[in-house]
């Protein structure tokens, strides 16, 4: 009987390995938009709210292979991707964060990275898999592989995320054994929908060492939303919220506040 148990669990592994990998449908950020085969996703507005799931678990080895289509260089910072153990069928869209790092990282359960400038630019093919040991690597243009972190619990079942942020504007998912040529390199103007009118401009930190600009004394570890800067400390702005709850560079109102920290800095060396 148990033998049994194990052939029915193995087939049923084989015949969920077998079916595309797409995008989920219905479990996504507010800003995502779909296209009717959920291979293509595009961020309606803002530089946030672009957290997609694959349909199905992604087998160890799996390639999850993503072209850039669109960017906006209005905004700075891209795409981030990972893996959860957190069934995106079971999750309640309107209550998905608006970041996947570190926001939904921190809920648990959701490990995630950014990837570095390069794949802010159109046209390029990002790919990333997970290997047995819980190691996520990524691969640029077929350049080297390189690591990205490592930590993964590899015991149950993973689905690909995938947060289309900042300059990345729209990606499409690519079969990891499909001829990537016959595939259009740009969405249709008529998908994409308009630019946001305002002249707003998101500054995330290029660097992981720079210092707030309140006190000076700590590093620059929160995002203010909408306006997105990221110059002060966490502690600073808990202070300045107090008396204030607009945003010292530029003074617009403060709707949310975001701590987060920077993952994936030592992305340099290949692993051969």
């Amino acid at each position: 009987m148990g033998s049994c148990k194990s052939s029915l669990n193995g087939l049923d592994k084989l015949r969920e390995a077998s079916q595309p990998l797409c995008f989920h449908p219905t479990t996504k950020g507010s800003q995502i938009q779909l296209d009717a085969a959920h291979r293509t996703a595009s961020r309606a507005d803002t530089f946030c709210d672009g957290i997609v799931f694959s349909n199905r678990p992604v087998q160890l080895g799996e390639k999850v292979v993503l072209r850039v289509l669109r960017t906006q260089p209005r905004w700075d910072g891209g795409l981030r991707v990972g893996f959860t153990s957190l069934d995106p069928s079971q999750m309640i869209p309107n209550h998905l964060p608006r970041f996947a790092c570190p926001s939904l990282v921190l809920q648990g359960r959701t490990w995630a990275s950014l990837l570095p400038n390069a794949c802010e630019e159109q046209g390029t093919i990002v790919r990333f898999w997970l290997d047995h040991r819980g190691r996520v690597f990524f691969e640029i243009n077929n350049e080297h592989r390189r690591l990205l972190f490592k930590g993964v619990p590899v015991q149950g079942p993973l689905w690909a995320v995938i947060d289309v942020y900042g300059q990345t504007k729209a990606v499409q998912l690519l079969d990891q054994y499909g001829d990537l040529q016959e595939l259009p390199r740009e969405l249709p103007c008529s998908f994409l929908p308009d630019e946001p009118a305002h002249g707003d401009r998101c500054h995330l930190p290029r660097s992981s060492m720079e210092k707030c600009t309140i006190c000076y004394a700590h590093m620059a570890n929160t995002l203010l939303y909408p306006c997105g800067h990221t110059d002060c400390c966490h502690c600073c702005v808990q202070r300045m919220l107090a008396t204030d709850n607009r945003c010292p560079i530029c003074r617009r109102d403060i709707k949310d506040v975001v701590r987060f920290s920077l993952w994936g800095t030592d992305l340099q060396a290949p692993i051969l």
